[in-house]
């Protein structure tokens, strides 16, 4: 009898430390945001993925009543500093604040990594970079149909400018390939830098180039732009989207590949494990991103300020990741 009570005294002790403790402890989950957050940089100080973490670390933390500390974490493409995010705690403390893609993606696909594109929440692709197809301004090529028609009748007589392995190179070959060419209907030249392709096209040593439309706007005066390598058309340019002239020219569209996108990413076992706690994050991150001073700002720093939210973002790194995966295998 004894023995009885001692085991229904064990048992019944131990549902009430279960009754009690369980609440505290789902209280605990999801008492968020925590203390202080850190964003990693998975990328150098002073780069376009750093100012971009510390705008909106400055921004969020306000928002969130919490000190956000933002540390750099370079080496390797970007696959140092997401290693070192993936160690770190997944409980919403920690989150990876960098160029989200083609980094990640590229790091998968090229170095032993211990992580897949499944490990990562992405919450936002804040800032984009989308390729431009651009002739010179003298050429007499008014669309992009044109030029490949020229191309298609005299291969290898015009002259692209491209960075090796860069979104514009895989761009150009996608173009082409749906326009039923390849490349060596051109003449494809490589440079080292965005910067000498684009002198190169706007001095006339090349026909065309494609770059990310940003940073060719310096040149703007020098170039037609023949098409916008994205879902919608650009603001700065007066161009069709890629889509777009394929459609007109009776080709089927592509998916394209985005250049840089800068933005955050939690870890998915925090989004799986703290449901709630993620979308505080995602509200908040989309709440600033509609304060109109706070994106006012960004863009008198030349930064982007785009919401494209958890589901735009992600499939857009997903269906890239294909396209990556498929010329990685080339």
């Amino acid at each position: 009898m004894k023995l009885t009570k001692r085991a229904f005294s064990a048992a019944t002790l131990a549902a009430l430390l279960t009754t009690a403790v369980s609440p505290l402890a789902v209280s605990a989950a999801e008492s968020w945001p925590p203390r202080q957050i850190t964003f990693v940089v998975a990328l150098g100080p002073g780069g376009s993925a750093d100012r971009t973490a510390r705008a909106l670390a400055q921004r969020l933390s306000d928002e969130l009543e919490t000190p956000i500390t933002v540390i750099n974490q370079e080496g390797g493409g970007g696959h140092v500093g997401h290693t070192y995010f993936m160690n770190m705690p997944d409980d919403g403390s920690y989150f990876l604040a960098t160029s989200i893609h083609p980094y990640v993606s590229n790091a998968v696909l090229n170095f032993d990594a211990t992580y897949s594109l499944e490990d990562f929440a992405f919450i936002n692709g804040q800032w984009n970079d989308f390729d431009i197809f651009a002739v010179n301004a003298e050429t007499p090529y008014e669309s992009l149909a044109d030029f490949m028609a020229a191309a298609k009748e005299n291969p290898g007589s015009l002259s692209v400018s491209v960075v090796p392995n860069s979104s514009g190179a895989i761009n150009l070959s996608l173009a082409l390939e749906a326009f039923g060419l390849t490349e060596d209907d051109v003449n494809v030249v490589t440079y080292e830098s965005g910067g000498a392709a684009r002198t190169a096209v706007a001095g006339g040593q090349v026909d065309m180039t494609v770059l990310a439309a940003d940073g060719t706007l310096s040149i703007a005066e020098y170039v037609r732009p023949l098409a916008y390598a994205a879902d919608e058309r650009s603001d700065d340019w007066d161009a069709p989207t890629l889509d777009e002239a394929l459609q007109a020219s009776g080709h089927d569209p592509v998916t394209t590949l985005a250049g840089s996108m800068r933005g955050l990413a939690a870890h998915a076992t925090f989004k799986e494990n703290h449901p709630e706690a993620f979308q505080k994050m995602v509200d908040a991150y989309q709440t600033v991103m509609q304060d109109e001073e706070f994106v006012a700002s960004l863009k008198a720093q030349d930064m982007g300020a785009e919401w494209l939210g958890p589901e735009r973002t992600t499939e857009i790194i997903l269906s890239n990741f294909e396209i990556l995966k498929r010329f990685a295998d080339k």
